[in-house]
């Protein structure tokens, strides 16, 4: 069997039990989490090098009694991935992801971890009132794979390489007609930057959902999209390292993927979990993984869980993304923390910017570069008064800044914008 045969079949065999899970009990979730997390650790044991330690030697007689193991950083599987990794067996998937920091990391899924995910995706698109005869417009930086069900004519989708230009980009979405346009924040906006009163009026016609991948989407960014698109805008939280981790119903509210997934908030400082509504690190368990194994992996991205029941009927947990990762943020020599939020919402408010990023260097020095909307009509330094004036009044405080020009926004590898980078570190440590 190929390995295309091989996931699509897993992905065939799962989408029941993947449509089901949401409308078990709290307590059969609970339990069904509770067993997948033994297995998972019961076959790492016995075939990965890292969960020989001591730590992991007996099964847990309850899920809280995960916070009691250690928390695997992204340093240390980078430094030795291959003390994650399981004998070869079969067939298993490699994806490449340098993330956010440029750094290379391999990272293995076993055919029924792929599988699995495979089926959620069709989850996915049902939660977020996608209906199967809708085609979508799908801006990557690569290939993705057809999934059984858009084999069958569900869901189908394009793939527009999202390497091209904002104005080819339009066009080619434009030509498609889709009722979906999916893809990381900034090249929706580019999308959207393109687009002519004309050309937009004509791609509404056929649009009906906006679907955020991969980047952060803040309330700004939200806001932009769905005033500017004029449909919903559902956004989903993913790591390459675990897939998919939450994803966004029609009301609103992000669903850990629970029956894939355990998801904990810890505190940034002591590893601690902390009470639901507070902020915190999000730290994950991919419970059916097998080829590469992560207990507690984290991810370092500032969430909080979201307490109570959502009106959609699920019974999986809430949570919601803050402002960004840890390392996303500037560290000032007072030792006051600026987050990627705070930017956000100063460079979307502000007239004249396209596209923006902000890099702290060694020294402490902060340099914004600009992207100019060349329809708003404004000098380069006038947008850099008022991106001072607007931070001074959001902050408090003036923030001292370099400022320069660029002609497109600078992407990692991955094809993500990177907009808020700091390699100062006031205590000597390493940088992100």
């Amino acid at each position: 069997m190929s390995q295309g045969a091989a996931v699509a079949v897993r992905e065939l065999w799962y989408v029941a039990a993947a449509l089901v899970a949401p409308r078990r009990s709290v307590a059969a979730i609970e339990r069904r989490r509770l067993d997948g997390v033994n297995a998972m650790l019961a076959a790492a044991r016995a075939d990965v090098e890292h969960y020989r330690d001591p730590a992991y030697a007996r099964p847990l007689a309850r899920l809280a009694d995960l916070a009691r193991l250690p928390i695997i950083g992204k340093a240390e599987v980078r430094a030795r991935p291959e003390r994650f990794h399981a004998p070869e067996r079969g067939w298993f998937q490699t994806d490449t992801t340098a993330g956010s920091t440029g750094s290379v990391l391999k990272v293995r899924h076993d055919a029924g971890a792929y599988g699995y995910h495979g089926a959620t995706l069709l989850r996915r698109f049902l939660r977020a009132g996608c209906r199967p005869w809708w085609t979508i417009a799908h801006l990557k930086p690569f290939p993705r794979p057809s999934r059984w069900f858009q084999r069958f004519g569900l869901f189908r989708r394009t793939v527009v390489h999202a390497g091209r230009p904002g104005r080819e980009l339009a066009e080619a979405v434009l030509a498609l007609r889709p009722g979906v346009l999916m893809g990381y924040p900034v090249m929706l906006r580019a999308v959207l930057r393109e687009l002519s009163p004309e050309e937009l009026a004509r791609l509404r016609r056929s649009l009906r959902l906006v679907l955020s991948e991969s980047e952060l989407l803040t309330a700004e960014t939200r806001a932009l999209l769905t005033e500017g698109f004029g449909v919903p805008v559902r956004d989903e939280y993913s790591a390459f390292e675990v897939l998919t981790i939450a994803t966004e119903c029609r009301h609103g509210s992000m669903h850990v993927d629970a029956d894939r997934v355990v998801f904990e908030v810890v505190d940034p400082d002591d590893g601690r979990p902390v009470p639901p509504g507070t902020p915190g690190v999000a730290v994950v368990t991919h419970f059916r993984e097998r080829a590469m194994p992560l207990v507690r992996y984290r991810i370092d991205d500032r969430v909080a869980e979201v307490p109570g029941a959502c009106p959609c009927g699920s019974r999986f947990g809430r949570m919601r993304l803050l402002d960004g990762r840890i390392e996303d943020s500037l560290v000032l020599r007072d030792g006051t923390v600026v987050y990627f939020g705070a930017f956000a919402a100063v460079t979307l408010k502000q007239p004249g910017i396209a596209e923006f990023s902000v890099r702290q260097d060694e020294a402490g020095d902060v340099t914004v570069s600009l992207q100019l909307d060349p329809a708003a009509g404004l000098g380069f330094d006038e947008v850099c008064d008022g991106v001072r004036g607007m931070l001074r009044e959001l902050l408090g405080f003036d923030l001292p800044l370099h400022f320069r020009r660029i002609d497109r926004l600078e992407l990692t590898p991955g094809g993500k914008a990177r907009l808020v980078r700091s390699r100062y570190r006031p205590d000597g440590g390493p940088s992100s």
